[in-house]
């Protein structure tokens, strides 16, 4: 089952509202909704009407994460590195901030300097969190 097909299924199986529920907001039954995100099924889908509903019904952004990532990844020019260095990466990403805020707040004020400093390294640490989940999601591929 890929990431997609399993996001779909997920939106509808693990939201907090459950399939009837979702299946008689939008005017179809459950058994219908549930073979519209069955990974197995090759023909009957949801519409992009359908997974938007859905998607604004239930809050979950499952699919809308899932899209971006297969996105990502299919304009990606070199691999993403291994969960493993990602997240040590990660490690020093964090600890970075969290040295230039305590360096920053050392005298219980923040300059435009230090609030820049803080700002770059808070960039650096998302980003790093952006190749981490990209790394999680390539991986096994």
């Amino acid at each position: 089952m890929d990431h997609f097909q399993k996001a779909l299924h997920d939106l509808v199986h693990t939201s907090e509202m459950d399939a009837g529920q979702i299946a008689d907001t939008l005017g179809i039954s459950r058994k219908i909704l549930t073979n519209k995100v069955n990974p197995e099924n090759a023909f009957n889908k949801l519409t992009v009407h359908e997974l938007f509903a859905i998607t604004i019904l239930t809050g979950n952004g499952v699919v809308l994460r899932a899209m971006q990532a297969e996105l990502v990844l299919s304009t990606l020019k070199d691999a993403p590195v291994s969960i493993l260095d990602a997240m040590i990466n990660q490690g020093k990403e964090c600890g970075d901030v969290f040295a230039v805020v305590q360096e920053a707040l050392a005298d219980n004020r923040l300059t435009e300097r230090e609030r820049s400093k803080v700002l770059k390294e808070v960039d650096e640490a998302i980003g790093s969190l952006e190749r981490t989940r990209l790394a999680v999601i390539a991986h096994g591929r």
